[in-house]
């Protein structure tokens, strides 16, 4: 084995050291852990990721050394792989088995992002850089604006994407039914208030039908001033309807902010399920809060809502989270929308996201995906607590379901 094929050979077990340290921390931000120990449990696995193959390399580093960098005979003769010491075997045979696990499921994610699936007609977008209009007031602290500016960061643009689905069994007076759809509003203090109210605004100017928020509108209780404004001209002929996230968890008193969208008009789906006539025909809306927040009465939901698919011809489902698919395709919904993964928020050149906070990785970190019989729609948010967009820029959905 020459000198450049075992350097190939560390950088395949590096590689497969991180896929298995990155599978954990996406793992532990997906489940309902409190926001505490998640953080506590990043750095630690951040931590061992790089501290592990520091400590093979300084338990074994004379091995590694002849290995890799002697040249001697006699020196090779006491590295080869057959007399690799055993924690420098268990550590790279842990990680080529991580490797070989995620890597076939990390190729599939990528074709998913590229190639949408069939159902999903159309798409374009329009891309709006919001300092053309309010300068560096996009930004609410100077840190940020610091940050905002450097090459490639995406922070200060807003995508309004319009999508046209088909929906197999979709009655015909739902033909054309426009739904507008947002997600991670993330009111956090770090961008400013007309940052948000632009992104709302335009997406208002699509003149959905109906709103879907799918949570984390807002991190810090000093926001909460904010929400009001910010959504008291939304409105919608069939609705406006939420679920809640792990951020909004944050709060000392969710209670409250469930009742100021409530106030506002808004359907707390996270509390019971509500159904709309629309043209003679039903449409009926269904969310789900998990693992952030449990309805004490969700099984008996989740009963009426298979009781209900005989009745409504359109069943659309609210979730935080696309970790949630496999509730949806139970319930048989027509279309499922969710956010929380941000789009990975950083995608690398070729690779696109690793990072994601889901039991699922990277795989549904933003666009459509059928999982038969649920159409799957997950956003990439309007912003977030890290102001950091790398090729991942913030959107806001407008989508048109057909009858085809």
């Amino acid at each position: 084995m020459g000198a450049l094929s075992r350097w190939l050979v560390v950088i395949v077990v590096l590689l497969g050291n991180i896929a298995f340290w990155l599978h954990w921390f996406n793992r532990m931000n997906s489940t309902g852990l409190a926001r505490r120990t998640i953080k506590v449990s990043e750095k630690l696995i951040i931590a061992a990721c790089f501290l592990t193959p520091t400590f093979v390399v300084w338990l074994d580093g004379t091995w590694w050394y002849k290995w890799l960098v002697a040249h001697k005979a006699s020196s090779m003769q006491s590295a080869t792989i057959s007399v690799m010491p055993w924690t420098s075997m268990f550590f790279a045979f842990t990680s080529l088995a991580s490797l070989a696990w995620h890597f076939p499921s990390w190729i599939l994610a990528r074709f998913r992002l590229h190639n949408p699936p069939r159902d999903v007609l159309r798409t374009t977008y329009e891309r709006f850089d919001l300092r053309d209009k309010l300068g560096d007031g996009v930004f609410a602290k100077r840190w940020v604006q610091v940050l905002g500016h450097a090459p490639g960061n995406q922070l200060h643009l807003i995508d309004i994407t319009h999508h046209e689905v088909s929906v197999p069994r979709l009655a015909s007076s739902h033909n054309g039914l426009k739904l507008g759809h947002f997600s991670d509003v993330h009111l956090t203090g770090l961008m400013s208030f007309e940052y948000y109210r632009e992104a709302i605004d335009r997406l208002m100017a699509t003149q959905p039908d109906a709103i879907l928020l799918t949570g984390d509108l807002i991190d810090y209780d000093s926001c909460l001033d904010q929400v009001q404004p910010l959504l008291e001209s939304v409105e919608a002929s069939l609705g406006c309807y939420f679920v809640l996230g792990n951020h909004d968890r944050r709060l000392k008193n969710v209670a409250r902010l469930r009742s100021m969208l409530v106030e506002l008009g808004w359907h707390d789906l996270g509390a019971e399920p509500r159904s709309v006539v629309h043209v003679d025909d039903e449409i009926y809306f269904i969310g789900i809060e998990r693992p952030w927040f449990e309805n004490p009465i969700r099984n008996v939901l989740e009963k009426n809502t298979i009781h209900q698919r005989t009745q409504a011809p359109l069943r659309i489902g609210l979730s935080h989270s696309p970790d949630q698919i496999q509730w949806a395709r139970k319930l048989e919904l027509d279309l499922l929308f969710c956010g929380h993964t941000h789009g990975g928020q950083v995608r690398l050149p070729w690779i696109g996201p690793i990072v994601a906070p889901s039991r699922y990785g990277s795989r549904y970190a933003s666009g459509w995906f059928k999982c038969s019989p649920t159409l799957m729609h997950v956003s990439r948010g309007i912003s977030g607590t890290h102001p950091l967009r790398v090729a991942c820029s913030p959107e806001v959905s407008s989508i048109v379901i057909r009858k085809v």
